[in-house]
């Protein structure tokens, strides 16, 4: 079932993607083509409140044209230690800082076209302190009560999947 790579042609290297153009021949000998987002993978984190909230951060969303309910989450620098950006994230972005996290999991986001391995992480160990999301992000915080995410993933409020699977988590852990 494998497939081995031809040739390779990258299309376009942009600041967190980039497009290739892969040609590859399959187990049966056919040649094809694959189109593949080379994605450096990412973080996120499941932060449960000493009540049993959820944190949740709302942004607009450019590529779907709307305002997303998500967890914290975001791309991790060269080299860092996966534990320390789930933390920077859910600082970043919520302004809660994280004592102890729990790695939960890593899955493919999306393998049919992207390389993108998300890695998703847990924490119960949260305390307030200061948001410091980046210049080009704006970024509000939202707590929730579990069954309240819940039934806004039942209902498909919440549309986000890393999201309902943090969210999964959260039900699956608590």
């Amino acid at each position: 079932m494998q497939e081995r790579t031809i040739k390779s042609k990258k299309i376009y290297k942009g600041r967190i993607i980039s497009l290739r153009d892969d040609t590859v021949r399959m187990a049966t000998g056919r040649i094809t083509s694959r189109e593949v987002v080379v994605h450096p993978g990412a973080v996120g984190v499941v932060a449960l409140t000493s009540k049993g909230e959820i944190v949740l951060v709302r942004q607009y969303r450019k590529p779907v044209e709307q305002v997303m309910l998500e967890i914290p989450a975001g791309l991790f620098n060269r080299g860092e230690n996966l534990a320390a950006a789930a933390k920077r994230e859910l600082e970043e972005e919520t302004g809660y800082k994280a004592g102890k996290i729990k790695k939960v999991f890593s899955a493919f986001m999306s393998p049919g076209y992207s390389t993108e391995k998300f890695h998703y992480f847990l924490t119960k160990d949260i305390k307030k302190t200061t948001q410091r999301y980046e210049e080009d992000e704006h970024i509000k915080v939202a707590k929730l009560p579990l069954t309240a995410a819940w039934r806004m993933v039942k209902t498909g409020k919440i549309k986000d999947n890393k999201t309902i699977v943090g969210i999964a988590i959260a039900k699956w852990m608590s």
